[in-house]
């Protein structure tokens, strides 16, 4: 059951930092890659962390009060805004469908592939950049030694070379299948050996249903990856050629998100496009998915746990946040959900219960 006081809010936040404290006083500190212990892969911890072993934790938590607050309200003002002139939305998505579903770049079978990457090449140079620069946000670090770490033109243009490379095949190969679209149109283009183009439904997505499955959807993801996640931890093979990339680096900072093996990526985009497909989202849906999608994957390896980060808006304990994945990058264990925490939950509460049998076995 999720905390639903802030008290139990400062509880959950004080034992992230407390593992993140803990973990850097050892000598991954000091600019050497955070990476598991030798000679083991990462495991579950069995202690039970104190209400508040960090003071600062409790201090830090009641300055956010007032901030979380305000961003609370205003995200539930936007909220009941939204639903009240959800039929001026209705109508804004109608014209905007309308127009984009007659482009030529917009039929392209590679619009999606393209699409994340230049959003994602948004999001990960404005949203880092901005923190790092307004001296006013540095208050929200989750360490100290949190960054922003500059990356050239030339390496973003060969990340996403390597990033569309696998996924231009892929989209040649596979054809598109959108909820709306004629089953004859299906049948039409499985003769072709090569997708150019995509079949898009005539109808516009409904506002409500729109927001109910890219929500729907973040979910599903979460579950999947928290799977292949746990999975890529706990097996030493799998951790050491797919995952051990990810977890090498020093202090933490935005870029860290794209630091993937291709095994890995690949894995996110499947959980990705799996979790919108169980929905049969729109294809505008799956536009609207991708930007809060990327927000939350870049919002959790900032390092700076903001106001408005989601699982600051949702009821406290539900979701992680930069904190809860910080934590994860330093000692290499728990918080294994991207975004929620509730298998975490009780992932912990199942260790503590083997590890108690075990005790009275003995």
């Amino acid at each position: 059951m999720a905390p639903s006081t802030f008290e139990d809010w400062q509880i959950r936040t004080s034992c992230c930092r407390d593992d993140i404290i803990d973990a850097t006083s050892t000598k991954q500190r000091g600019g050497n890659p955070l990476r598991p212990p030798q000679n083991s892969e990462p495991q579950l911890s069995n202690r039970k962390p104190a209400v508040s072993r960090n003071e600062t934790a409790g201090s830090l938590a009641e300055n956010y009060r007032k901030e979380t607050q305000i961003a609370r309200l205003v995200a539930f003002i936007l909220v009941c805004a939204s639903f009240y002139f959800r039929n001026s939305f209705q109508m804004c998505i109608d014209i905007l469908w309308e127009h984009l579903r007659l482009q030529p770049y917009f039929c392209s079978a590679y619009f999606e592939s393209v699409y994340v990457t230049v959003v994602y090449g948004l999001i990960i140079v404005l949203y880092p950049y901005a923190m790092h620069y307004i001296s006013y946000l540095s208050r929200f670090k989750v360490k100290d030694d949190v960054t922003y770490v500059h990356q050239t033109v030339l390496g973003i243009l060969k990340d996403a070379v390597v990033y569309l490379a696998p996924l231009f095949f892929a989209d040649s190969i596979i054809q598109k299948k959108y909820s709306g679209v004629p089953v004859d149109e299906w049948a039409i283009r499985s003769k072709q050996w090569i997708q150019t183009t995509r079949a898009l439904p005539v109808e516009s997505p409904n506002f409500l249903t729109m927001c109910f499955h890219v929500f729907g959807s973040v979910i599903v993801f979460d579950a999947l990856f928290f799977v292949v996640h746990f999975t890529l931890h706990k097996n030493a093979f799998l951790y050491r050629h797919v995952h051990a990339l990810h977890h090498r680096h020093g202090a933490m900072h935005a870029h860290v998100t794209n630091q993937l093996t291709v095994v890995e990526r690949g894995a996110i985009v499947v959980a990705a496009n799996y979790s919108l497909k169980l929905f049969s989202a729109h294809p505008l849906t799956r536009l609207v998915f991708v930007v809060v999608f990327l927000w939350m994957l870049v919002d959790n390896h900032t390092g700076y746990d903001m106001p408005w980060s989601p699982h600051r808006l949702a009821p406290a304990g539900l979701m992680g946040g930069p904190a809860a994945h910080h934590a994860h990058h330093v000692n290499g264990a728990k918080h294994y959900q991207p975004f929620f925490t509730y298998l975490d939950t009780c992932l912990e509460r199942w260790d503590a219960r083997k590890s108690v049998g075990i005790s009275k076995g003995k």
